[in-house]
């Protein structure tokens, strides 16, 4: 049979026990913080073709860790699908796989990071080039 203290000293145990749990199970994020915020949407976003790559261009943003790059060749691109480049820290990048005579659509995210956990934006506006070749010299 419990003591006198024990019935007496156990409702206070069990508060102080649910309060801890409370504690470490609060927020969404790493180590009880709230999740990471995206950051904003780049902006300023330009493709400029050339014979055989596209220069993509865009504003950096202070609160970007990364950029990610998607493109397609139509209308519309799908930032949820794969990327085309990850992991960039730079605001330029060449699309080298680009080729002549193929229009493409680019976007371009920003992703802010924070130990295991990142947070991506939406996409930035759409940007189109289709690379050329170079015209043969006249004569």
């Amino acid at each position: 049979m419990p003591s006198a203290i024990s019935r007496r000293l156990f409702p206070a145990v069990l508060i102080i026990a649910s309060s801890l749990v409370c504690i470490s199970c609060s927020g969404g994020g790493a180590n009880g913080d709230d999740p990471l915020e995206s950051p904003a949407s780049p902006t300023g976003l330009e493709a400029s073709s050339q014979d055989g790559s596209v220069v993509l261009d865009w504003t950096d943003l202070t609160e970007a860790d990364t950029y990610r790059i998607y493109r397609s060749t139509t209308p519309g691109v799908d930032a949820s699908g794969s990327p085309l480049e990850t992991g960039l820290s730079s605001t330029d990048h060449v699309d080298e796989s680009a080729e002549n005579g193929t229009t493409y659509y680019y976007v371009v995210t920003a992703v802010r990071s924070e130990g295991e956990e990142t947070a991506e934006s939406d996409p930035s506006g759409e940007a189109e080039a289709t690379p050329f070749s170079n015209p043969p010299d006249r004569p």
